[in-house]
């Protein structure tokens, strides 16, 4: 049978809890009754006393008064039983059951007495020698057991109403503190139920340092592991297409540029008078252009895999403006190409770099479109080499921001989303990394590279 962490919190503690307080509770208020009897007690005594003590004869009128004083009947009885004076309204003789009783000096205690009913009532009795009176009499004490019992009752309330109202407020929050905790145990069992279903959002922060908030925070931190394993294997799926993909479009486009290319430069030694012909050596530059796409395509798919080489990024750098100058042209994009401050040493997979960087001001120069503006920079910045591609194009939409360089990731209605995967994966294969930015109005691209320092360049 199941059996909630609620109740097993609540059912124990409740029951300890009733057990300790019912026992303070009813021997308080046993105290206080017998307390209350022993007050009866001593007052019954020091009236019998006082007007004992002063010689009065036991008279109606004396035992009135001391019924006054007491609250108990009295009766001054012969030792044939019949009855000289009395408090109470008729009794002219004792009941044979009251007529042996033991007569003591003073009223030791009313529990344990005999009990009579006289007129209706019943009374606790206790007999008293009256060695004063000359005739021998007795003086039987009549206490009415309803104001005795209304007196423990009285004494024994206060205790007993505390007791139960503390139970009362022990239970409420021990029912309070129960609900807490298993309602936090609730919500994290519903969190647990949402990572089955594939939801791995963190829980809400909480100040709390228990266990549960311990809980709480190692389930935060399976939740991180979770989604990093699961855009792991996203990207591994993404990769693996991407690299079929691109290793089958390569091949074929490797083939058809390989033709191009040949047709042209044949087509050039048949007709020397054609080989100054300036349309000739664009249209060569334009397929080596082409040629270092499909070999970054041919890199990205893992087909080749080219060992990295000492190079200079500037150099690559100026490779590719010289590449793209007439690409530039063409859309009326002014290109800015400042010479670098020295030699920026890499070692790389030039052709994969070259790649890269291509892709990078290829859409650079179609983001800045006419009248824009497109600035290849080189740079070495602490232990980098930044390459950085600038335009003034409007930059991509806010919704792809952090999924940009994903493949197939893609603001152009006519794009597929490789080239910034290709950039990407070069930083990434080299040690280094692919960030963007928007910056004055400016659309920033930085690859940034590990920089070769220039006795590891003398070792080599």
């Amino acid at each position: 049978m199941r059996w909630s962490i609620r109740n097993q919190i609540l059912v124990p503690l409740i029951a300890i809890q009733a057990a300790a307080v019912a026992s303070i509770a009813i021997a308080t208020a046993t105290l206080a009754a017998r307390r209350s009897e022993a007050q009866i007690v001593d007052r019954l005594n020091g009236v019998i006393d006082a007007l004992g003590n002063a010689g009065f004869p036991y008279t109606p009128v004396v035992l009135a008064r001391m019924r006054g004083l007491s609250g108990a009947q009295f009766a001054a009885c012969r030792t044939d039983g019949t009855v000289s004076a009395t408090s109470l309204d008729r009794l002219d003789i004792l009941p044979p059951e009251l007529r042996s009783l033991p007569a003591t000096v003073h009223v030791d205690a009313l529990r344990g007495n005999p009990e009579t009913v006289l007129d209706g009532r019943r009374y606790l009795v206790a007999a008293l020698r009256t060695p004063g009176d000359p005739e021998g009499s007795s003086l039987l004490v009549l206490y009415p057991v309803e104001s005795w019992r209304q007196a423990q009752a009285e004494a024994a309330m206060p205790p007993l109403m505390l007791g139960a109202g503390s139970l009362g407020l022990m239970v409420l929050a021990t029912g309070l503190v129960a609900h807490r905790i298993t309602d936090r145990i609730r919500k994290l069992q519903d969190r647990v139920t949402r990572i089955e279903s594939g939801d791995f959002d963190d829980l809400p922060p909480t100040s709390r340092t228990d266990e549960i908030a311990d809980l709480s925070r190692s389930i935060n931190r399976l939740c991180g592991t979770l989604r990093e394993m699961r855009w792991t294997i996203r990207e591994t799926e993404r990769s693996h297409l991407l690299a079929q993909l691109a290793a089958g479009l390569a091949h074929q486009l490797r083939n058809a540029l390989t033709g191009a290319r040949m047709s042209v430069q044949l087509y050039a030694r048949r007709n020397p008078s054609a080989s100054g012909d300036p349309s000739l050596s664009m249209a060569l530059r334009q397929l080596a252009m082409t040629e270092d796409q499909v070999k970054g395509l041919l890199s990205l798919g893992r087909v080749e895999r080219r060992e990295p080489e000492p190079s200079d990024l500037a150099t690559i750098l100026a490779d590719v403006a010289e590449l793209v100058n007439p690409a530039c042209q063409h859309a009326r994009v002014e290109l800015v190409h400042p010479a670098a401050n020295g030699p920026m040493p890499v070692t790389v997979d030039v052709a994969g770099v070259r790649a890269a960087l291509l892709n990078l001001a290829l859409n650079a120069i179609e983001a800045a479109g006419p009248g824009g503006t497109v600035r290849l920079v080189a740079e070495a910045i602490a232990d980098e080499i930044v390459a950085e591609v600038v335009d003034t194009g409007p930059g991509p939409p806010p919704e792809l921001a952090d999924s940009l360089c994903e493949a197939f990731v893609t603001s152009k209605p006519e794009g597929v989303g490789l080239g910034l995967a290709l950039a990407h994966r070069v930083a990434v294969d080299h040690g280094g990394r692919l960030s963007w930015n928007r910056e004055e109005g400016e659309t920033r691209f930085r690859l940034a590279l590990p920089r070769v320092r220039e006795s590891s360049r003398e070792a080599e």
